[in-house]
């Protein structure tokens, strides 16, 4: 969650306004040079203006704070979302416009301070009454740590519940990590299609990071409740900016797993994936995507499909949380 005025970010963004044919043409809301940060980017190369930025719903008011958002790759239309401190371990399921499908109590989990959200194949450990090519877990990051004090940090893990089952609980798996050079708040969570989890940091220390940690030894956590150690996988090359919202809030691989997008409050960056020297590492694309005032406080992203993603922001300055689709 933000914790700068509100006000002087809007005053610091790249304004997004789509006009005819899809076209997009940006303007400048202030006059500082601090709230230039967003205009030089795009003016320079480095940020680029969506192709499509279209605004289809609203979160529902029982999801005042969506903070994470998953696809699901097993329903058709059904989004899960859940909300930031605050509220108890429960899960949402929402359709693209934001009507509400189903709320769903997560047992075996608390809810701390949860981030993000990220679909993916159940681990080894966790059983399914579905094929394995039709099963799906939801990963549920509980790792917000904005004073940077928690010693370690759990992602809960759950069997995609069927949105018929509304108002049932689901049972959760959990796996529990630290960080390689101690507490570190992180609030986005990507999941890709062999397993493997993918954390970035918010950018607190100064630095926005990679930490990985792989399938098999998610399976050997839960299964043992030992704590695991995150592996440092690299620096983005996103340098933070709390001025400007440049502090990351979400991530998302795509259905391939080729891509992950990277979100910061109003910006999106690309990564690809790259193995050298039998290592596989996450690899700036080279230019971020601006959101500019589209969102009031821009927290979640997913796929929707290979060109397409999904965003969700939270209520705020007075304006409701939206649900975007975006293409960059």
């Amino acid at each position: 969650m933000i914790e700068i005025p509100v006000t002087s970010t809007v005053s610091a963004l790249v304004g997004v306004v789509i006009v005819g044919g899809g076209l997009i043409a940006m303007h400048v809301l202030g006059e500082s040079p601090s709230r230039h940060a967003l205009a030089a980017d795009f003016a320079a190369g480095r940020s680029s203006a969506p192709r499509v930025l279209e605004e289809v719903g609203a979160v529902p008011d029982e999801l005042k704070e969506s903070s994470g958002l998953a696809i699901s790759r097993t329903q058709p239309g059904v989004l899960w979302s859940h909300n930031d401190s605050g509220d108890g371990p429960s899960l949402y399921a929402i359709d693209i416009s934001g009507k509400l499908l189903g709320v769903f109590r997560v047992s075996g989990a608390m809810a701390r301070d949860w981030e993000d959200i990220s679909s993916g194949p159940c681990p080894a450990e966790i059983s399914t009454p579905a094929p394995p090519e039709k099963s799906a877990c939801l990963f549920i990051a509980d790792t917000g740590d904005n004073n940077q004090v928690r010693p370690d940090v759990s992602i809960y893990i759950v069997v995609e519940p069927r949105v018929g089952d509304a108002g049932a609980s689901v049972a959760a798996r959990t796996l529990r990590y630290r960080y390689p050079s101690g507490p570190t708040d992180a609030e986005a969570l990507a999941v890709k299609p062999n397993g493997d989890l993918t954390i970035v940091s918010k950018g607190r220390n100064g630095t926005i990071d990679f930490y990985s940690i792989p399938a098999a030894s998610v399976t050997k956590a839960i299964a043992s409740g030992e704590i695991v150690t995150a592996i440092f996988a690299g620096n983005t090359g996103i340098r933070p900016d709390q001025r400007i919202g440049r502090l990351v809030t979400s991530a998302a691989v795509a259905p391939d797993g080729l891509t992950l997008a990277v979100r910061t409050y109003y910006e999106v960056y690309f990564f690809k994936q790259v193995t050298r020297r039998g290592q596989t590492r996450w690899e700036d694309i080279g230019d971020s995507c601006a959101l500019g005032d589209a969102e009031p406080q821009g927290e979640a992203i997913d796929y929707l499909d290979s060109k397409t993603l999904l965003l969700t922001s939270e209520r705020a300055r007075g304006r409701p949380g939206s649900i975007h689709r975006l293409q960059c």
